[in-house]
């Protein structure tokens, strides 16, 4: 008899799931350096604070720069700890240093950067996109993100939405 209720509550839930999907947005440039698509000032100094990642460890240096909307810019590196995983990401360092600075003042865009030539940007790790998905929750509105390399390939986001969109959010009263 229980096993009867099992497989008809198991038969129950397979003919109640419907199948979903979701589309991510952003736009792929192959020469944002030619084009011009970063502030000149904001892509030399990305490039500059490679030089400044902490990643003995991963060889994996990366950088990134806040900017907010009242000018202030912030910047971060990825600075590793043989205590793993005490280290932190670039995007972490930034986005807590301004927010620590300016915590009602909203961020107008990321940018984020990895010393690498060979392949796509990388994308932020699955802890970073959460800190970006909370900091765009608290100033209720997106921002723009950037993904390069030192190659001429950019990833342009509207709000990080498209790189967690199945966030993790507490409820709010």
């Amino acid at each position: 008899m229980f096993c009867q209720k099992l497989t008809n509550l198991m038969y129950l839930s397979k003919q109640k799931a419907m199948k979903q999907s979701k589309q991510i947005t952003y736009e792929r440039d192959t020469n944002w350096r030619t084009l011009e698509l970063i502030p000149q000032t904001i892509a030399t100094r990305l490039e500059e604070l490679l030089q400044n990642a902490y990643a003995p460890y991963s060889n994996y240096p990366v950088s990134s720069i806040v900017v907010l909307d009242n000018g202030e810019v912030f910047v971060g590196t990825n600075q590793e700890n043989a205590a793993f995983p005490s280290g932190m990401c670039a995007e972490r360092v930034a986005v807590f240093a301004a927010q620590s600075a300016w915590p009602t003042t909203p961020i107008s865009s990321i940018y984020i950067m990895t010393g690498e030539t060979e392949r796509e940007p990388a994308a932020p790790c699955g802890a970073c996109r959460q800190v970006l998905h909370e900091s765009e929750y608290r100033q209720k509105e997106p921002y723009d993100l950037y993904l390069l390399n030192r190659g001429d390939v950019l990833l342009r986001f509207k709000g990080v939405q498209d790189l967690l969109p199945l966030s993790f959010s507490l409820p709010t009263s």
